[in-house]
C-alpha cells in the first residue's frame, strides 16, 4: 500500500488460499496507518485503552505486515499472508531487503 493505506500493488500464487488475499492487504493497511509491523498490535491488544481497535473491521494484528519506509519517511506498507505468522514476517522483511528498503 502507499502511506495512505491504498493498495498499489498486488500478487497472489495460484494455489494461495482466498482468505490469504484479504488478510495480506489488511496487513499492509495495518502496517501502513502506525508506520509499524503488525505483530507489534498483538501485543498493544492486551492494554485495555487499546483492545477496542481490535474490532475494526481492517486492523490485522497477526505478523506478516511490515511498514515501508524510504530516507527516514513512511511511504507504504507491505503484507505477507499465507505462512505461518512468522514466517510472513519473514518474507515482508525478506521483500523489502530485496527492494532495498531494508539494509
Amino acid at each position: 500500500t502507499d502511506a495512505g493505506g491504498h493498495l498499489r500493488a498486488f500478487e497472489r500464487a495460484d494455489t494461495a488460499p482466498f482468505l490469504t488475499v484479504d488478510v495480506a492487504i489488511d496487513k499492509a493497511w495495518t502496517a501502513a496507518s502506525f508506520g509499524m509491523a503488525t505483530h507489534q498490535w498483538n501485543q498493544y491488544m492486551a492494554e485495555p485503552t487499546v483492545a477496542p481497535l481490535a474490532h475494526h473491521p481492517r486492523l490485522m494484528a497477526v505478523g506478516g505486515g511490515v511498514p515501508i519506509f524510504h530516507e527516514g519517511r513512511l511511504v507504504g506498507g507491505i503484507g505477507i499472508s499465507g505462512g505461518t505468522s512468522a514466517q510472513d514476517h519473514e518474507a515482508a522483511e525478506e521483500a523489502l531487503r530485496q527492494a532495498g528498503f531494508i539494509q
